[in-house]
């Protein structure tokens, strides 16, 4: 089995961003998702449980870390509050993610 390129990973990434209804960006090497929901625990429920099936599909080449407003911290009053649920990752795979920033610009 051979290891997919950093355009295939991307590939997956974005599919499943636009099937589960997140967007995302880059900075650096932090990988960024985003997702606006109902301001109801229900909502916030199905986004929590959703966002890993994302971050750990992009690689890490360095030391990093993920944080955001997940339900592990107070983080999660705040997008409950807001209809907005976010996650970074740091220490990503710089390839993947200019792959990710290429698909963006092909129209």
């Amino acid at each position: 089995m051979t290891k997919p390129t950093s355009k295939e990973i991307a590939l997956e990434i974005k599919s499943t961003c636009n099937r589960l209804g997140w967007t995302y960006e880059t900075r650096g090497s932090i990988f960024i998702i985003r997702k606006s929901f109902d301001c109801t625990k229900e909502s916030f429920v199905i986004a929590d449980s959703e966002y890993y099936s994302i971050l750990g599909l992009v690689p890490t080449t360095s030391a990093g870390s993920i944080w955001g407003t997940d339900g592990g911290g107070v983080g999660a009053l705040s997008a409950i509050k807001s209809g907005v649920f976010e996650m970074k990752k740091s220490g990503c795979s710089k390839r993947v993610l200019n792959a990710l920033n290429k698909l963006d610009t092909i129209k």
